[in-house]
């Protein structure tokens, strides 16, 4: 029996001291449940069909979930700069059965099922939902992933972010959040230092995706510096009329070694007009592929999968020249 009301819960206000906290990641993982088993709001039932991993140096991850294609809500048409409208779809207008936790905590934020999943437990993280904010992420919206994924026991949870002319579908700041049982290349690949930009590191010029990374060790140390590094990559990249998919995952799945956020820049925004098979989005840039088409999934290669990303992206270090000079004698061009 669901409750009828979702479940509050306080995060405590300051790391000193945190630790995984087994309790969230219960509720979490029970409330997503409760509802997909009952089928309350949710559109289908989650029905991995097929999985496998592309031949190749980067292990890309590819599914079959064909119902993401057919019973997905429809994605609306959106770039940038547009400011949030109340008359369409919003997080604020969604059936209360979907809210699964209430975030207290000195980042109010609500988690929601995402109704269309791609993973178990996946959900929507809505830093504020009722200041109804456009799909521009606020400084709530950069720090929320990293308090979620510090407290979370299980380092397979991972976040993203697809901004506007960047996949995103819904006007209305909102994060993913969601279980990836594989690791992924961008976890292990080397990052080359950006030189006069304290902690902030590029991805090498022969990975599918062109990005720059932060990395948190210590985040009583850390966490403020690279919150504030990637407000300033992100107002810049605003500035410059950029949209950008961003990743934040541990870097080790076994251990909490590091926490890697990644900012994956597109020299062009593109118009999301209709859901289709195969997206470039956060999950694809990262290494994992959800098509929703068996021909898709039956003929996709490591080589096709990197030149969507590449067409997708467009060149990031060419437009970003001020951005992509590198610091060390990391090897550019050796292989993952």
């Amino acid at each position: 029996m669901l409750e009828a009301s979702p479940t509050t819960y306080e995060l405590s206000s300051s790391l000193e001291g945190a630790t995984p906290d087994a309790v969230l990641q219960r509720l979490l993982e029970t409330s997503w449940s409760d509802r997909h088993d009952a089928c309350v709001g949710f559109r289908y039932r989650l029905d991995i069909e097929r999985e496998r991993v592309a031949e190749g140096r980067f292990g890309f991850v590819i599914l079959l979930n064909q119902k993401r294609l057919t019973e997905r809500r429809q994605p609306y048409e959106f770039l940038l700069d547009t400011p949030f409208d109340a008359s369409r779809f919003n997080f604020t207008r969604i059936d209360p059965a979907e809210i699964q936790l209430e975030l207290c905590g000195p980042f109010p934020t609500t988690i929601l099922i995402n109704n269309s999943p791609v993973t178990v437990y996946h959900s929507l993280v809505v830093p504020d939902r009722q200041g109804q904010h456009s799909q521009v992420l606020t400084p709530a919206g950069i720090r929320v992933p990293f308090e979620l994924l510090i407290r979370l026991p299980d380092r397979r949870y991972r976040i993203g972010y697809n901004s506007p002319g960047a996949q995103a579908s819904v006007n209305h700041l909102h994060l993913h959040l969601l279980r990836i049982d594989t690791d992924l290349y961008v976890q292990h690949t080397e990052l080359i230092p950006v030189r006069g930009i304290p902690m902030v590191h590029r991805l090498p010029n022969h990975l599918p995706a062109q990005g720059y990374c932060f990395v948190v060790r210590d985040p009583i140390r850390d966490l403020e510096p690279v919150c504030a590094g990637l407000r300033k990559l992100i107002g810049m990249l605003m500035e410059r009329e950029m949209a950008h998919n961003l990743f934040w995952t541990w870097s080790h799945l076994e251990q909490g070694v590091e926490i890697r956020a990644f900012v994956f820049p597109r020299a062009k925004q593109c118009a999301n007009k209709m859901a289709c098979s195969f997206n470039t989005a956060f999950l694809e840039l990262c290494g994992f592929v959800s098509v929703g088409e068996v021909s898709d999934y039956e003929q996709l290669t490591e080589d096709s999968i990197v030149q969507a990303l590449r067409e997708a992206q467009g060149d990031v270090y060419g437009t970003l020249g001020d951005l992509c000079a590198a610091g060390s004698s990391v090897d550019d061009g050796g292989s993952h």
